[in-house]
């Protein structure tokens, strides 16, 4: 499915909305009110991203793609332009690229990106080589909050060298808070003018501890931000993800 037109609103593409899957949405209400301040917050296009972890129950992808059709229609009700795609946050395992081909895990609305999550405490040489063997079976692999990952975050040489291995960095809207002299905002926006991070994603759970910040984090950053890298991770990147298009 194409994005309609060039800038119709935000595509979150990390968000855990659907009701009772993971650790996001409890219930139906919840991603109703979830999907509402979403909707306020200027998204368009949301990627739903339950966690993927080895070794756990979790639902069939079928079973995902069918809850993912009735959050639609909530979806809908709030406005017509509103949309909402399959996917999953994936905790890296190296069965990752043979577990998308048996269908037991999503790509991000059917394409060749997937959302790949290592732990803060990763070792570096781990995700090189995670990221190399993704790239090497076809996918295209985004770092899920990068921020976190400790053998990344402040090192710029591994930053580029893992982006030049295929990979795409994404940032939770979240973990840029408020106030002009706040150093890890500062940083994170110094990596999107440079063009290190490719997407921003909300990792929304609740409406309380860990709401959607979309706009807000927009508006937080945009005087720190170039106007043309800005428009590259708001617009530009998220409509080519959705159109199947390389970055």
């Amino acid at each position: 499915m194409e994005i309609r037109k060039e800038n119709t609103g935000y595509l979150d593409i990390h968000s855990h909305i659907l009701p009772g899957v993971d650790d996001g949405a409890k219930n139906l209400k919840e991603t109703r009110e979830m999907l509402q301040i979403m909707y306020e917050q200027g998204v368009r296009n949301i990627i739903t991203t339950p966690h993927s972890y080895p070794n756990q129950p979790k639902k069939s992808s079928e079973k995902l793609r069918n809850l993912v059709l009735q959050i639609e229609e909530e979806a809908k009700s709030i406005s017509e332009d509103f949309q909402i795609f399959t996917g999953n946050e994936i905790l890296y395992r190296e069965s990752i690229p043979e577990e998308i081909e048996k269908g037991t895990i999503l790509t991000l609305a059917d394409t060749q990106y997937l959302l790949v999550e290592f732990l803060p405490e990763e070792h570096y040489t781990r995700i090189f080589h995670g990221i190399k063997r993704i790239v090497e079976y076809g996918y295209c692999p985004i770092i899920a909050h990068m921020e976190r990952v400790e053998a990344l975050y402040e090192n710029v040489d591994r930053i580029q060298e893992i982006i030049g291995c295929g990979a795409y960095l994404q940032v939770n809207t979240g973990s840029m808070p408020g106030g002009m002299f706040h150093k890890k905002t500062n940083y994170l926006c110094k990596l999107i003018g440079k063009g290190y991070i490719h997407f921003l994603g909300s990792d929304c759970h609740n409406t309380t501890t860990r709401p959607p910040r979309m706009e807000e984090t927009v508006k937080r950053i945009r005087k720190k931000v170039p106007k043309e890298a800005l428009e590259k991770i708001l617009y530009k990147n998220p409509k080519k993800l959705l159109n199947k298009q390389y970055i």
